[in-house]
């Protein structure tokens, strides 16, 4: 059997338009009619129609890569993570690689990826009565698990997100029932914690240094479920009026490190904009950076 009949289509370049389309469509027929008509009298004939086809198949093809160029610039101006981003990046996919083999450096880029820090004990406060948390809401789970990819590996459990939807969809009162439960008891089930660890190696990168590996961890989709419900209901304070301060860029939706570099930028022009000396507002402007090495796995 032929396995060709389950491909999926292929996304058309962003230049290509229906006028080309028809162009390429007269093209290819009239290649088909040349290549029949040799040997015949009306070979010049087809081969000429074939070439004036091609020549305005290929002139389309300038005039709409030309318009949609100038497109693109002024959609970057308006969206940075628009069109042109998904365009520039779609060409910058490094090539895949393989995760290490050797048990030895698996176990040096676990470590030093993962820095082992002796567990100290927390006085945790005690928990709220169970009628203060309220229960998972009918849209809040909705919104939860709505936003899980169909196409994103699933975790160490092996279920696929399409069949984990499908699930919470037929038994939806029982999930908001669980994620409910786990709320109000404070817990989050030991299992849900577990992740499935796949090594990638940076571009560029020597094989044999641990540095050199990036970590993809893939959790179980119904943990990130009820994290994803945490988290809303975290940014409802956070988002407030009394939360995080207008300054911070990092972790928050609807900003990113383009906005928080244009604060620096303007900023700097703020404070360098007019005269230095004699009754003057120039002053002075200094950025303090601090990098933490592996920051996200080793804090606690």
């Amino acid at each position: 059997m032929s396995g060709g009949g389950d491909r999926r289509r292929r996304e058309p370049v962003y230049w290509w338009n229906d006028s080309i389309e028809e162009c390429r469509r007269s093209c290819l027929r009239l290649r088909r009619r040349a290549q029949r008509a040799r040997g015949r009298a009306d070979e010049t004939i087809c081969r000429e129609e074939f070439a004036d086809a091609r020549r305005r198949l290929h002139r389309a093809i300038k005039a709409s890569k030309r318009l949609c160029w100038r497109q693109l610039c002024d959609e970057a101006d308006c969206d940075v993570w628009g069109k042109p981003y998904r365009v520039v990046m779609s060409r910058l996919r490094a090539p895949r690689t393989s995760p290490p083999s050797a048990p030895e450096l698996v176990r040096r880029a676990v470590s030093t990826l993962f820095p082992m820090i002796v567990p100290r004990p927390i006085d945790a406060p005690p928990l709220l009565e169970e009628h203060l948390i309220p229960e998972v809401g009918v849209e809040e789970l909705r919104w939860a698990y709505g936003r899980v990819r169909i196409g994103a590996a699933p975790g160490p459990d092996g279920i696929p997100n399409i069949a984990l939807k499908a699930a919470v969809e037929a038994c939806f009162e029982n999930f908001r029932h669980v994620f409910t439960v786990c709320l109000r008891k404070g817990c989050l089930p030991t299992r849900w914690k577990r992740q499935r660890l796949v090594l990638m190696l940076k571009p560029g990168k020597p094989a044999m240094e641990p540095s050199s590996y990036r970590e993809l961890c893939m959790l179980d989709t119904a943990g990130k479920i009820l994290e994803r419900i945490i988290a809303g209901r975290l940014e409802t304070h956070t988002e407030g009026p009394a939360g995080l301060a207008d300054s911070q860029y990092g972790f928050r939706k609807g900003r990113s490190t383009v906005d928080a570099i244009q604060a620096v930028l303007s900023t700097a022009r703020t404070a360098i904009s007019g005269k230095r000396w004699h009754r003057g507002t120039k002053e002075y402007c200094a950025i303090i950076t601090l990098d933490v090495r592996n920051a996200f796995n080793s804090a606690r």
